[in-house]
């Protein structure tokens, strides 16, 4: 491999790695305004919905074995 090479493919990881931490930093800060901008009915609405759904009340979910 020769120089040029190296460096191209150093910058290339670089360039990944920059666009990994801003990706990152731009999806946290979006889930933050959403869930900010959520109210707390619609957060237990929607945590009601996932132990429904996930059958947390040790029970079988008959409704929706019938789907």
């Amino acid at each position: 491999m020769s120089h040029e090479e190296a460096a191209v493919s150093h910058w290339s990881g670089a360039v990944f790695i920059a666009g990994l931490g801003v990706g990152i930093a731009i999806g946290v800060a979006v889930g933050s305004v959403v869930a900010l901008r959520m109210s707390s009915e619609a957060m237990s609405t929607m945590r009601g919905l996932f132990d429904r759904m996930s059958g947390r009340g040790n029970q079988v979910n008959f409704e929706l074995l019938l789907q």
